[in-house]
């Protein structure tokens, strides 16, 4: 039987939304099938799941855009609150992060939930956006291990994949202090 170490986890979609030209659609709506396959069960803060947030992204998402646009900052702080929430809540819901990080945009929200997630000692697999681990802040490398750090989707999806389905693969130290699998009937 196979293994399928990755499988019944969820994972949290991480990155820049508000400044970014797409909203950050394409790389999540990219990655999504590639974790589907692999039985993860993908939370996408651009398609809430919560009750009661499935107005989130056609009514409020544009409405805080507009509050932000005339100046109204305390009810934009009031809106916030509960989307904040919600990713947060994910953030916690997850087995493991997929972060891209784009060093040309502002990830203010990005950043906390890649915060909670190392406070909680989870894999945070950052996608370095222009492919350079050079350009990240030296900060991350203070607090996250340079082998959970891509140049590249592929390089990510290469990675995942042996966690995933290699008997043979030689976890680093990050990996044995990050991960943690379930054995059951699905393991090999």
């Amino acid at each position: 039987m196979a293994l399928n170490r990755l499988f019944g986890m969820y994972t949290y979609l991480s990155g820049s939304i508000d400044f970014s030209p797409d909203k950050g659609k394409g790389w999540r709506d990219e990655i999504t099938p590639f974790l589907e396959n692999m039985n993860v069960k993908v939370l996408n803060p651009l398609k809430h799941v919560f009750y009661g947030t499935d107005t989130i992204d056609t009514v409020k998402r544009p409405l805080m855009t507009k509050m932000l646009e005339e100046g109204r900052y305390d009810e934009l702080r009031e809106e916030m609150k509960l989307l904040v929430r919600c990713d947060l809540r994910c953030v916690d819901l997850s087995s493991f992060l997929v972060v891209n990080y784009d060093v040309s945009r502002h990830l203010c929200g990005t950043i906390e939930e890649m915060t909670v997630a190392n406070k909680q000692v989870k894999p945070v697999l950052i996608v370095t956006a222009n492919g350079d681990k050079k350009k990240l802040p030296s900060w991350l490398y203070g607090r996250f291990p340079s082998s959970q750090v891509f140049v590249s989707w592929e390089e990510l999806r290469c990675y995942l994949t042996a966690i995933n389905s290699d008997p043979n693969y030689q976890f680093t130290e990050a990996d044995k202090k990050r991960w943690l699998f379930f054995d059951g009937p699905h393991m090999g």
